[in-house]
């Protein structure tokens, strides 16, 4: 190993050759100028003269990053903010406060037009210069800077004299150093990071960490927590959240991969019913057109089937015609010679006298039996009816004469009862009205409430979908306030009141400045058929994001749980305490005390300027219409059981009106049956039958005397019966053939309509004859058909058909509502779908709605797509990228953290290497070693064990496409979810956090351990300087670039130190001067004048400082031997 001590000149690297100032502090208005020529040399002076002030300009110079560095490091004030890069420039030197004057003013030595610079140049042994400037100016009151770095030496007065404000002097140098020449001498950097990375390389430095321990190192203090040093200083930092970023980013675009699988395989989850459903509709339609096929060559089939089965049936019906003809010609014969031989004995018996008289008294017997028969008709009718009416039956004329009086009463009382009824009839359809309307209501609000969950639903709900359709956003982005507030449970006893008072406040939408132009523009445009409230959110900045608000009293704001989580929740919170801020009362008395903004838990509510109001109608004060709140599953349940109460209602009303319905039934019966009793039997006597049955007894009594006296009338009578008989059977068959030759005829006039009727529908389908052998052996049934059955067969098949074609049709209807509410929740997702999916809702914009089922292929098309091309495709860039982060992403970042450890190890051997040359104690010679054991720290072995488990081992299947996805869902997936969390992942990312650093001390004879140092605290101040400078050294080599192998020439080998000396004794102080000759280092020494005598010994030049007239530093620059000869005259004892 190339050593620290090798280089062949103690002047190896780049060294201060001189540095100059102009306007910086109290050196004002001329060039102040240091030449250490390479050579350590001391800055000294009197308290107060300038020397911090000189330093910090180097400090400038050498440390632009202004966090990286602290000014006036001797006196501490930097804590205080006294001194900045402004103060410098306007040259600030004391305060004075003027008579009558309450404040004192800040003296300064120059204004705004002032400019100030900066340079410093070094060299190394090859000649190589660097040469640092720094310009400041004002411009419009703000401080401007430029940085740059020259390969060349430069001068304040030869290359900064001619400055001005627009950039010009940039220019002059630019031309003379870098005209015509293959690299720039002369480098303006953006920036002072810009400008430290640019000298840190140059310099030869490990990272721009050395410069930050450059600063440390001039204002030199002992350390307190050596671990804590070691690691910040000593070891470099690595960007492991850059690394991090790149892993995330990988692993974005795997989980976006992951997501999109997820998503089409949840959006084919939901397609696959909707395409069964489209099969099933589309079989359901061709069914109704084979049905429809089916009665269209019916029609064809029927007609000719009956032209032939007619045409047979009407060839019978001629021969049956013929004969009966026949038989009526021959009945014609036998009955005129029947009646031939009635009349002849007619004619004897009428030429006898007392059958004159006998047939007298039996066409009188015939009326009167006639009459009679009639009114015992009648008689048995009225007693049916009034048996019905539960009147007296076979009444005599009194009790008729009151049955009559009796039914007009209960007419009347029928008209009446009817009325009410009719009334009670009308109130109970309207309630079966309005309870219906009220049961649709529910349905629609308990299915929003499912969909939304949360309390809020009608049209105010449909509105806000509409809106997260439109531009994109998710209900969390556009919240109803409801949503995320609810009354806490110890209050609840308030919730009604406070309903009250926030419920118009609660159906307002938040609308955040990122969609309030699209909402703007939505809403303007869109007859929204409805209202929506919408409150514009820009933001909310308060102290209660650092500590939460504390409302005093009994408050309505203090009653409220707000939704955690929600980014609105702050701002809501602030609005109702503005707003809303009501002091919930107790009592009435504790009501009246306040002046305005009270409530009671009755809902009394005092609002402002003396209005007091209470709404106590009966739907505000239901729960079920309550808004606040984001869970909305006892709202549902109340609104179920306020359903389920109004179908119970509903069942007892249509029970009811049914029963009304039969009541009606039954007055319009005994109404009618009374009316036709008083109009159908309006007198007595059309009842009375018994007189005729009387005369009819007297006249039979009379006849049967006559009969006995006339015996030759009785013989003619008997044959006069017998032909009269043979007349009626002649008439009977007469009658029946008839009424046969009629019904025939009938019968044929009836089929040649029904064969005119069937040629006419074959006339229709002349031209397209339907193929009828496929109905044929669809029907084989039909081909029996007869003549007999066939309108009955044709009836039978026309109403199944129909039957059929109904019961399809009703299941098609079934399945296309089922079809659409698959349809609406596939493009109205959940809001746990759209939270997962962002893009769920562009992705199924297009396709057509639920209310155009026509197009239901389209989503059998996106089913096809999302199988056959997306769900493939995804899937194979999943197993891209997820071959990608396991093998190369994961071993990469597990690799980073290796290295880094690997390098830390490597680092305190170097380290080490260079604490063995120096000598700690000289008697006996000592070293220091530095150790790095692993820290016992939880987070730091989860966050290894992570690590290591995402690196697969060869187990799982892992060389599958399955076994890599079980792998990280297992190890990678959780890693990286514990390193979103920034607060652990910068605990466990910083490998240098993963090990203790402490200090060994040994013996350089035999390397025997002498002491371990972990704690300084346990050291005493000497101890404490001497192992400081130890470890400041071995970090100095380390950061400054001096172990680097071969490259010391282009080493950094400046170092300043202020005041380094004070409160130490001489031999630390001329250790620390070892430990930098050790370390071939330049020192400049900043020391007041006493403590010279320390150091002479090891300088060659002396800047001296001093102040004029209480306003001006001056600078002298002269070697130690000029000193020396005229320190009386700089040094007073």
């Amino acid at each position: 190993m190339y050593s620290l001590f090798s280089t062949s000149s103690d002047k190896a690297g780049y060294r201060l050759q001189y540095m100059e100032v102009y306007n910086w502090g109290t050196f004002d208005g001329e060039i102040f100028k240091i030449s250490p020529k390479g050579n350590n040399s001391l800055l000294t002076g009197a308290n107060a003269s300038g020397k911090s002030t000189f330093i910090d300009a180097l400090l400038t110079l050498l440390v632009p990053v202004k966090g990286d560095r602290f000014y006036n490091q001797s006196s501490g004030v930097e804590k205080k903010g006294d001194r900045t890069e402004e103060t410098y420039v306007y040259g600030h030197y004391g305060n004075i406060q003027n008579e009558g004057e309450l404040k004192a003013t800040t003296q300064k030595l120059r204004d705004h037009t002032a400019y100030s610079v900066l340079l410093a140049s070094f060299e190394n042994t090859e000649g190589q210069v660097i040469t640092l400037f720094q310009v400041r100016w004002f411009s419009n009151g703000e401080l401007k800077r430029s940085f740059g770095i020259a390969h060349v030496p430069l001068e304040i007065e030869k290359d900064f004299g001619q400055f001005d404000g627009k950039g010009i002097w940039k220019r002059r140098l630019d031309k003379i150093y870098n005209y015509a020449v293959s690299k720039k001498r002369v480098e303006f950097l953006d920036g002072p990071t810009k400008y430290a990375e640019r000298l840190a390389y140059l310099f030869g430095m490990r990272s721009v960490n050395a410069l930050s321990l450059f600063n440390q190192v001039v204002g030199v203090k002992v350390l307190e927590d050596l671990d804590e040093f070691i690691r910040m200083n000593m070891l470099e930092y690595q960007d492991a959240e850059a690394e991090f970023i790149q892993l995330k980013e990988s692993f974005i675009t795997l989980m976006d991969a992951k997501t999109n699988i997820e998503k089409a395989k949840e959006q084919i989850a939901q397609l696959i019913p909707i395409n069964d459903m489209a099969t099933q509709l589309a079989e359901i339609e061709a069914k109704l057109e084979v049905l429809q096929k089916d009665k269209d060559t019916a029609v064809f089939w029927f007609a000719g089937k009956g032209v032939e089965l007619i045409t047979a049936k009407l060839d019978k019906n001629k021969e049956v015609l013929q004969q009966l003809k026949a038989d009526l010609i021959q009945l014609k014969e036998k009955d005129e010679a029947a009646r031939k031989q009635e009349r002849a004995l007619s004619m004897s018996i009428e030429n006898e006298e007392v059958w004159k008289q006998i047939e007298k008294i039996e066409e009188e017997i015939k009326q009167a039996e006639k009459l009679r028969n009639h009114r015992q008709h009648k008689l048995e009718s009225y007693n049916r009816l009034v048996a019905a009416l539960d009147l007296p039956q076979n009444p005599d004329a009194i009790v008729f004469a009151d049955s009559r009086a009796l039914t007009q009463e209960k007419r009347s009382e029928g008209d009446a009862q009817r009325e009410l009824e009719e009334e009670k009839k009308r109130q109970i359809k309207n309630e079966i009205d309005r309870l219906q309307e009220e049961v649709d209501n529910l349905l629609a609000v308990v299915g929003s409430l499912q969909k939304n969950k949360n309390n809020i639903s009608g049209r105010e709900a449909d509105i806000r979908e509409d809106i997260l359709a439109h531009v994109g956003a998710t209900k969390d982005e556009l919240p109803f306030i409801g949503e995320l507030i609810r009354v806490r449970e110890e209050d609840l006893e308030w919730e009604p009141a406070i309903e009250k008072v926030l419920h118009n406040f609660a159906l307002r939408l938040i609308v955040p400045e990122k969609y309030y132009n699209e909402v703007n523009a939505y809403v303007n445009r869109t007859n929204l058929k409805g209202r929506i409230t919408y409150q514009r959110y820009k933001g909310f900045t308060s102290m209660g994001s650092l500590k939460r608000r504390s409302y005093e009293g009994d408050l309505l704001v203090n009653k409220l749980e707000f939704k955690d989580g929600s980014v609105y929740a702050e701002w809501l919170e602030d609005a109702i305490a503005g707003q809303y801020n009501y002091s919930c009362a107790e009592s009435l008395e504790e009501f009246n005390r306040y002046e305005e903004k009270a409530l009671t838990k009755e809902g009394l509510i005092n609002a402002v300027k003396g209005k007091h109001e209470k709404d106590d109608r009966p739907h505000i004060a239901r729960r079920e219409n309550f808004v606040l709140g984001w869970d909305n599953k006892d709202k549902i349940n109340l609104l179920k059981q306020e359903l389920s109460v109004f179908q119970e209602k509903q069942k007892e009303n249509q029970q009811q009106l049914e029963f009304i319905n039969q009541s009606i039934k039954k007055i319009d019966e005994l109404k009618e049956k009374f009316y036709q009793l008083y109009s159908d039997y309006a007198v007595f006597e059309d009842l009375n039958w018994a007189v005729y049955a009387t005369e009819i007894e007297e006249k039979k009594t009379v006849k049967e005397s006559l009969e006995k006296t006339n015996d030759k009338v009785r013989e003619l009578q008997k044959q006069l019966e017998i032909v009269k008989g043979q007349l009626d059977a002649i008439d009977k068959e007469k009658e029946r053939s008839v009424k046969l030759k009629h019904d025939t005829e009938w019968m044929k006039q009836s089929l040649e309509k029904e064969l005119t009727a069937n040629k006419e529908t074959l006339v229709l389908f002349e031209g397209h004859h339907p193929e009828v052998a496929e109905f044929e052996a669809t029907h084989e049934h039909l081909l029996n058909i007869q003549h007999v059955n066939f309108k009955a067969v044709q009836d039978t098949f026309r109403e199944q058909n129909m039957n059929l074609g109904n019961d399809l049709r009703s299941e098609k209807h079934k399945k296309e509502n089922a079809a659409r509410i698959k349809i609406n929740n596939f493009k109205q997702p959940s809001e746990q779908l759209t939270q997962k999916f962002k893009d769920w809702r562009s992705d199924v914009n297009g396709l057509p709605d639920s209310t155009n089922l026509e197009f239901i292929a389209e989503y059998q098309k996106r089913l096809q797509q999302l199988k056959e091309d997306n769900l493939p495709k995804y899937e194979q860039k999943f197993e891209a990228y997820l071959q990608e982060t396991i093998i190369n992403k994961i071993g990469d970042f597990r690799m980073f953290f290796e290295n880094w450890a690997e390098s830390i190890k490597e680092n305190v051997k170097v380290l080490n290497e260079a604490l063995f040359e120096i000598d700690f104690k000289s008697t006996p010679k000592t070293y220091i070693q530095l150790v790095a054991p692993d820290r016992i720290y939880e987070d730091v072995k989860t966050f290894r064990a992570l690590l290591n488990n995402a690196i697969p081992n060869g187990q799982e299947g892992e060389d599958l496409i399955e076994g890599k996805k079980l792998h990280f869902d297992r190890h990678i997936e959780p890693l990286i979810e514990k390193l979103e969390k920034e607060e652990w992942r910068k605990k466990v990312m910083d490998v240098r956090s993963w090990y203790s650093y402490k200090a060994e001390e040994f013996y350089k004879e035999t390397g025997q351990k002498y002491k371990t140092y972990e704690n300084m605290g346990q050291l005493s101040g000497g101890e404490k300087a001497q192992l400081t400078y130890t470890i400041l050294g071995s970090a100095i080599a380390y950061q400054f670039g001096l172990t680097k192998e071969g490259l010391q020439n282009n080493s950094f080998r400046f170092i300043a130190i202020d005041e380094a000396f004070k409160a130490q004794d001489e031999d630390k102080a001329r250790y620390l001067i070892t430990l930098c000759r050790q370390l071939h280092l330049q020192l400049l020494v900043v020391t007041p004048s006493d403590n010279i005598h320390i150091v002479e010994n090891d300088i060659s030049f002396v800047h001296f400082v001093e102040r004029k007239d209480e306003r001006h530093s001056w600078l002298y620059d002269m070697p130690i031997e000029q000193f020396k000869a005229e320190r009386a005259h700089f040094v007073k004892d």
